[in-house]
């Protein structure tokens, strides 16, 4: 079990591998939550390590899916992939 989460936490205690998630919360209600943020960047290099691991795979799969997006779209071809 991998588990992105604070070194401390119950879930930290008991997995096979963590990936620490240390961020300074807020109380401020309409503020993202930073750790949220810290989650997002860390799955994002998670999943562009894997991708570069697996270049041949993953670029056929990246162009198809922005084929598709762009076509839903409408819009032109050098929008971002994920927006």
């Amino acid at each position: 079990m991998i588990a992105l989460t604070a070194p401390a936490s119950p879930l930290g205690a008991i997995t096979d591998w963590l990936i620490p998630i240390i961020a300074m919360e807020t109380d401020f209600i309409y503020k993202p939550s930073s750790s949220r943020y810290a989650m997002m960047m860390a799955l994002d290099l998670l999943v562009t390590e894997l991708a570069v691991k697996q270049a041949d795979t993953s670029r056929e799969l990246l162009r198809r899916m922005k084929h598709t997006l762009d076509t839903h779209r409408g819009g032109g071809e050098r929008q971002p992939l994920g927006d």
